[in-house]
């Protein structure tokens, strides 16, 4: 479908471009795997610039809608994965996933006993360089990589923790099992954020990509923190639907 552009209106040629280009994705005309038009393509077509034809490829690329392949081209990427109505209190990725109809998985980059910073200690009230478990992964689902997971836990509750096998295995349910200690609730920090080399190099995604940090501490039920995990999550491959009920 021919892309048309309103030269009287205020709206960016850019913003025009994309917005079609988006209805031809969300509308099925352009299915996942679809080659789009190449930037020179689209000067061709709209008479606009280079930079403007980037632009409106590149925030479709960060929005997830599409995938930019150097030498290759723009196609249509797959549809992002969708986690519906979660409910989430207390639950670990892996039973999160589970509820959405997905397999979780991790793969185990770094675990490892070191003494606590700063920051780490504040979290977990031990003294600064106080011995905790680190332990870096990153989590799949249905195979895809969709975060960058780094987790402190205290090395006294949990000795051995760091030479468990974590690979696509579940820690809270392993510290139930092994220690019969889980965290209670989680409180989570989410802030919004843009990829910079460490994920992008992870995720395979350019710089700038979006981004979703999410920064938790689980606790036992009176209060004891015993991890905080600094989650780091792909913003173009899923999104969350949540329920929110009003108490009266």
């Amino acid at each position: 479908m021919p892309l048309r552009l309103d030269t009287t209106s205020p709206i960016p040629f850019y913003y025009q471009i994309r917005e079609q280009l988006r209805q031809q994705i969300t509308s099925g005309q352009l299915e996942p795997g679809d080659t789009l038009p190449s930037e020179a393509q689209l000067c061709t077509e709209t008479g606009v610039s280079r930079m403007t034809a980037r632009q409106a490829l590149t925030q479709l690329a960060n929005e997830g809608l599409v995938i930019r392949q150097r030498g290759r081209g723009t196609f249509v990427a797959a549809p992002k994965t969708i986690l519906p109505n979660v409910q989430v209190t207390g639950m670990s990725y892996t039973e999160i996933m589970g509820q959405a109809g997905m397999s979780a998985g991790a793969r185990v980059l770094a675990q490892e006993v070191l003494p606590a910073s700063a920051e780490v200690a504040a979290q977990l009230r031990l003294a600064t360089g106080e011995r905790i478990i680190r332990i870096v992964r990153t989590r799949l689902a249905a195979g895809e990589i969709m975060s960058l997971e780094t987790s402190f836990y205290p090395h006294s509750l949990f000795p051995d923790l760091a030479e468990a096998d974590l690979t696509d295995a579940s820690i809270y349910r392993f510290l139930e099992q092994r220690y019969g200690i889980a965290p209670a609730y989680a409180v989570d920090t989410i802030e919004i954020s843009v990829a910079g080399a460490y994920e992008a190099e992870n995720f395979k995604v350019n710089e700038g990509a979006p981004i979703v940090l999410v920064t938790t501490l689980g606790c036992l039920a009176n209060d004891t923190p015993v991890v905080f995990t600094q989650t780091i999550h792909r913003g173009d491959r899923f999104r969350a639907s949540l329920r929110r009920e009003r108490r009266k």
